[in-house]
């Protein structure tokens, strides 16, 4: 009677302990999570240093540095023709161009790159165009190249 009493409380106690398994609950979660983006900052141009050389028909090469202060690669996808402005001692505006260059390959996050451009100067250029610095207004043209 015991060994029965026994076999039995045993049986009770595998089955309570397995109700309370049997019992344990389960559930899912939902919401949503939240990130922010963060914003683009300008690149800036400058010129390396200023090329030399240019008379009457002649190009030259000159080299330009565009900044990326972004935190993410960049790709230069072109940067534009320019055109000299009047300078102070009377050379016409446009008097000296670069022309549009197309894909130049990309910056990473918070680098520089160095580019070479080509200016030149017409084959009509008066003489108050002699010993002048010509400033070129570039713009590039940038997109993230993640």
């Amino acid at each position: 009677m015991r060994k029965r009493t026994a076999v039995i409380a045993a049986v009770a106690v595998v089955a309570v302990g397995g109700g309370v398994a049997y019992a344990a609950w389960s559930s899912t979660g939902s919401g949503s999570g939240s990130v922010g983006s963060t914003t683009s900052v300008n690149s800036v141009i400058s010129p390396v240093n200023g090329a030399g050389g240019l008379y009457p028909g002649a190009t030259v090469a000159f080299q330009v540095t565009i900044t990326n202060p972004n935190p993410y690669v960049v790709a230069v996808t072109s940067i534009s023709a320019g055109a000299s402005a009047l300078t102070a001692d009377g050379c016409a505006a446009g008097t000296v161009t670069s022309p549009a260059v197309g894909d130049q390959g990309t910056i990473a996050a918070g680098q520089s790159g160095t580019y070479t451009l080509q200016a030149t100067m017409n084959a009509d250029a008066a003489d108050n165009c002699k010993s002048q610095t010509f400033t070129l207004p570039l713009t590039a043209a940038l997109v993230s190249a993640a």
